[in-house]
């Protein structure tokens, strides 16, 4: 487990009658720590000031012990960076608001009863990947055409999934792409990717919602690598790890976006009447290295339409 304070702004006022309110921010691996980073940036706009300190945990109940402990510590907010964070958050405090940052299919969680009037002490910013994993394969099919085979890469557990399969199934049947799927719930599963990838000629790879997936991603692209096989991933910044292409809003500006609502929060707005919010628009990112690598030329209009990450 790991703890990091920023203190925003960043140049303060020698005197001051009293420290800036503590803000706790939950993590859970460095795939989403971009998130974070945006966090930070965005703040920075702002003339509201809050000390953050960041706790970077990889099981639900480290992240359980440290919202606990933010909450004794008098933090007047908890940001969290996704879906195992918020659950943890909620399941250890009493009162402090949650705002979450980048939460797949936030509707189905069971955290706020309206999207436009959550109620409660929980809001934040909805990042769109399960609704937009159907619109990732047609992308792939673009780039690769002839593309037939896709090999799933999901946690069966986590609340989006079954959100992002049923978009992506709509769309593989319009497509006529056959959907092999690959589960794994804990790091150990993934050692079992590349015995999988050796069975079948897969045209590509497609990333669902996934904490497990997100925070190991390395690993997950070196096997993909490896067996010729290029990965669709969720945002820009998995594209710059070595994903192929991708297709939603990147972690940094769903965190820029957050900043603007743990601002409110801290100016003194109820959590609560916060409407949820999402991405104003997803970015199609596309990685020419990883392309190249693998031996393959993306198709022309995908190149020209998307952005280098």
């Amino acid at each position: 487990m790991r703890r990091l304070t920023w203190l925003l702004p960043l140049l303060l006022v020698a005197c001051r009658p009293a420290p800036p309110p503590l803000v706790g921010v939950l993590v859970s691996g460095p795939g989403r720590l971009d998130r974070v980073a945006g966090l930070i940036e965005g703040l920075r706009n702002y003339p509201q000031k809050a000390r953050l300190e960041v706790c970077q945990a990889p099981t639900p109940a480290a992240l359980a012990a440290c919202a606990r402990d933010y909450e004794k510590k008098g933090a007047v907010a908890l940001v969290t960076m996704g879906g195992v964070e918020t659950q943890a958050a909620l399941a250890a405090t009493r009162r402090v608001p949650v705002l979450f940052v980048g939460l797949a299919a936030s509707p189905d969680w069971g955290f706020f009863a309206r999207v436009d009037a959550p109620g409660g002490r929980v809001s934040g910013v909805d990042n769109g990947y399960a609704e937009l994993a159907g619109k990732r394969l047609e992308w792939l099919v673009r780039a690769r055409p002839g593309t037939r085979r896709v090999l799933v890469l999901y946690q069966p557990e986590v609340i989006p999934t079954p959100r992002a399969l049923t978009n992506l199934r709509r769309a593989a049947a319009i497509l006529k792409v056959r959907l092999d799927l690959f589960p794994a719930s804990r790091p150990e599963e993934l050692k079992a990717l590349p015995r999988t990838l050796a069975m079948a000629h897969y045209q590509g790879a497609l990333l669902l919602p996934s904490y497990v997936w997100e925070n190991h991603l390395a690993e997950v692209t070196q096997a993909l690598n490896r067996a010729g096989v290029p990965l669709v991933g969720l945002n820009r910044e998995e594209t710059r790890q070595g994903a192929a292409l991708a297709f939603g809003a990147g972690n940094r500006s769903l965190g820029r976006q957050a900043a603007g609502m743990l601002a409110r929060v801290l100016a003194g707005y109820p959590i609560g009447r916060l409407p949820v919010e999402r991405p104003d628009r997803p970015r199609l990112t596309l990685n020419p290295g990883a392309w190249a690598r693998l031996g393959l030329v993306p198709s022309a209009r995908v190149r020209e339409l998307a952005e280098e990450p």
